[in-house]
């Protein structure tokens, strides 16, 4: 085993790859190299088209990545989940318990690659096992699959520093989009929802309407075209140099294979894409696609995005001229399109959702809405899927509370099925991990909904209490058994997810978006107040909608917390006594 490390670490730079790139590529960076602008009309072209929606950087340029210490290195490998693939050498668990005789093979190798700007061939061949999007859709149709990659382990180590190198250029320059929440820290896809509900709610609190267009691109990952995304990483990043240079070296005779079951096709290159199993495809994919970001603010549009997942939404009087509206989302929806296709992606306008919220009353009167895209027309949709929530034309989340429901008694009927093989805790196991974590997606969105959409939620945990303790009889009080599990009822479940995230963005462990709607009361003269922690109160209209906006709820809920528990400083302490708190209030 020990030789076989030592094997592959003096193996891996020894196959230096080609500098020349595609035919495709090289024409492409002959167009957009900065000698060739302004003289070929080619070139014209597509300095005028392809990048005017970019905007030139002006900061800090990041011209090398700096060397990486055993420390930082052996923080990622531990940090770094134990899968393993079948390129790596020896299994992954292996390699992290070992870590200490092989962190120096590591450490060197990473450092190597940053000082030549060179990424490995052999790290560049990825298999590829397809794994179908949605259990109900058609496994016989190839594109219902996702192509994952799988890469070898010391690969996504060096992925992971450079990444490290990106993203503090990233920072120190502002260059994220700030609605962009896909991998990034204290981003997630419920704090994505969350900003969305809460724009959405204020709206309808004011008796106004939303519409909501979904944007589905076809393989975003997959069509990246390399001389287009280099030229947008030095005109717009600031990315240049040796550190460009490492880029054109991570993507440049990439390869795949893949596999199905015991069954390897021959290996493949790949010209334009990036990997979707990697550390850093999924960030270059949100840096390529940030342009949209400024087509919308150019539209007065409000977005948000979660890496090619894209959101547009407006608000609107329902009894305005609706011809005008249609027409301003068709602009914004047209330039998006074009731009695209200059960029080398495809946008599904045959795909592409639609739906207008709308309070109960007014429903009728935008009840036609509809838009033409393209060679298609896009009606209002009922419901959608939206990162996973299912949202309705009035957000009631009655559709979300019935599919959660649904979803966990399927897997309540398997689990009940074979109790009687499972010991206690491998049974909580499942039902944490097929149940609980359902109920818990998204919750944050149900504050305030109507009790009987709880309601019907809390009967799904305590069906689940029932299978993990086996008490059969529905005549027997569940509240003993949920306390005896130490099981929040699904009311103070949601309470205690909406006040995580409001101690987050009081203390900067949350989105620049969630921050920005939550801040501590500064009265206008000195008050004993001052020092009690309190968040100011927004005034709202309705009770349906007004009482279930984040600030709103955030504030309710904050304030009515002991002074301890709003004074807490650290998140791990706050979350515990946040628990304790709670269990009381339900239980005692």
């Amino acid at each position: 085993m020990w030789a076989k490390i030592l094997d592959l670490a003096l193996s891996v730079f020894n196959v230096r790859f080609c500098p020349e790139f595609n035919s495709i590529a090289n024409e492409i960076d002959v167009f957009l190299c900065k000698e060739s602008l302004g003289e070929c009309p080619v070139a014209t072209f597509w300095s005028n088209e392809l990048y005017k929606s970019d905007l030139q950087f002006t900061g800090n340029i990041l011209q090398e990545f700096h060397p990486a210490s055993d420390q930082e290195v052996m923080k990622l490998i531990q940090k770094s989940p134990s899968k393993s693939c079948c390129l790596d050498p020896i299994p992954t668990n292996i390699l992290k318990d070992s870590v200490q005789h092989f962190l120096p093979i590591i450490t060197q190798i990473v450092n190597l690659s940053l000082d030549r700007s060179e990424f490995p061939i052999i790290f560049k061949q990825a298999v590829v096992k397809p794994l179908l999007k949605k259990p109900s859709l058609d496994k016989e149709s190839l594109k219902n699959y996702r192509p994952v990659s799988n890469l070898p382990f010391i690969s996504k180590i060096v992925e992971k520093v450079v990444a490290c190198r990106i993203e503090d250029h990233l920072m120190s320059n502002c260059l994220h989009d700030p609605l962009q929440s896909a991998y990034r820290a204290f981003h997630s896809t419920e704090t994505a929802l969350l900003k969305v509900h809460h724009d959405v709610v204020v709206a309808l609190d004011k008796g106004l309407c939303s519409v909501l267009i979904m944007l589905d691109l076809s393989a975003a990952f997959d069509v990246i075209d390399h001389g287009i995304l280099f030229r947008r990483l030095e005109y717009s990043y600031g990315i240049c140099g040796s550190a460009l240079q490492w880029m054109k070296s991570y993507l440049d005779q990439r390869s795949q294979t893949i596999a199905i079951g015991s069954s390897f096709s021959e290996s493949k290159e790949l010209t334009i894409g990036v990997p979707q199993g990697s550390v850093l495809g999924p960030k270059i994919y949100c840096m390529f696609s940030k342009p949209i970001s400024d087509i919308c603010l150019r539209h007065s549009m409000r977005y948000h995005c979660y890496a090619d997942d894209t959101q547009i939404y407006l608000v609107i009087e329902p009894l305005k001229n609706l011809d005008d509206i249609t027409s301003r989302l068709t602009v914004c929806l047209n330039d998006i399109r074009d731009w695209m296709n200059v960029n080398l992606l495809k946008l599904n306008e045959d795909k592409t959702e639609l739906m207008v919220f709308a309070p109960k009353n007014k429903i009728d009167e935008i009840r036609d809405f509809k838009l033409t895209f393209g060679d298609n027309i896009i009606y209002d949709a009922q419901f959608i899927k939206n990162l996973g929530a299912h949202f309705d034309k009035t957000l009631s989340m009655e559709k979300q509370c019935n599919q959660v429901s649904k979803s966990c008694y399927f897997h309540l009927r398997n689990i009940g099925r074979i109790r009687h093989l499972l010991s206690e805790e491998l049974c909580k196991t499942l039902i944490n991990s097929l149940v609980t974590s359902r109920l818990d997606y998204g919750n944050a969105l149900l504050f305030g909904v109507n009790k009987f959409l709880i309601e019907k939620l809390q009967r799904v945990q305590n069906a689940a209490a029932r299978i993990v303790s086996r008490v059969r009889s529905k005549q027997e009080h569940i509240s003993p058994v949920l306390q005896e599990l130490h099981w929040l009822p699904v009311v103070y479940r949601i309470e205690f997810k909406e006040l995580v995230y409001v101690y987050k963005a009081l203390h900067g462990l949350a989105p620049s978006y969630l921050t920005e709607l939550v801040s501590f009361y500064r009265p206008t003269r000195v008050l004993r107040s001052e020092s009690a922690s309190l968040l100011p109160v927004p005034i709202v209209r309705t009770k349906t909608y007004g009482e279930r906006r984040f600030d709103k709820s955030a504030a309710t809920l904050w304030n009515n917390l002991p002074l301890t528990l709003r004074n807490c400083d650290r998140l791990s302490s706050f979350r515990k006594q946040l628990k304790t708190y709670l269990f009381k209030k339900a239980y005692l």
